[in-house]
């Protein structure tokens, strides 16, 4: 989707303290290739979606893609669960299913 657009986009994966593999990508240039020289940004998506959302519509009219071409360095996170998020470095998929119905614990990190 990015590459079609002009875009360059790199592939980065994050394991969680938990073990969940999150697919993060980067926008590490705007269209016209020119490279970042602003501080980076992460954009988190919300429920029910993924990073598609600031990705979908013409690269004038989506988030991602402005601030590429405004010379910030540009990271989209997808949030376990989501299709580019689904891998887990010991649990199957019917495992995570399995999780979830039985209630779903999120990590508390206190300061």
């Amino acid at each position: 989707m990015v590459e079609t657009q002009g875009y360059t986009c790199e592939e980065h994966t994050v394991t969680t303290e938990d073990g969940y593999m999150l697919s993060i990508q980067r926008l590490p240039a705007g269209r016209s290739g020119e490279k970042a020289t602003k501080p980076p940004i992460l954009i988190q998506h919300g429920l029910l979606c993924d990073a598609n959302v600031f990705l979908i519509n013409s690269p004038d009219e989506s988030l991602a893609f402005i601030l590429a071409d405004s010379g910030f360095d540009v990271w989209l996170v997808n949030g376990r669960g989501t299709r580019y998020s689904t891998m887990h470095t010991s649990l199957t998929f019917n495992d995570a299913v399995l999780i979830l119905n039985d209630g779903f614990k999120f990590p508390i990190v206190e300061d």
